[in-house]
């Protein structure tokens, strides 16, 4: 996934910002010129995943914040 910033033609001053999926940044460019038609691609960063560490697969809303869920084996 990339994420590209632009700038409509029609409204210059305003940054926008977008998602485009390709497999890599040439590629996520060339998609980001026809998926954005009208508008001046700014640039266009590949997104990186998160850390192993900081994934919650097991994650839940408890009392205002995400906190991880703890399995047998984690809990001392």
């Amino acid at each position: 996934m990339y994420t590209v910033y632009y700038t409509e033609n029609d409204s210059p001053a305003e940054q926008r910002i977008g998602m485009v999926s390709a497999p890599n940044l040439g590629t996520a460019q060339r998609i980001a010129e026809l998926q954005f038609v009208n508008s001046t691609i700014l640039k266009v960063i590949e997104l990186t995943p998160p850390d192993r560490d900081t994934q919650f697969p097991g994650a839940r809303f408890i009392r205002g914040e995400f906190r991880p869920v703890l399995y047998q084996d984690e809990i001392h």
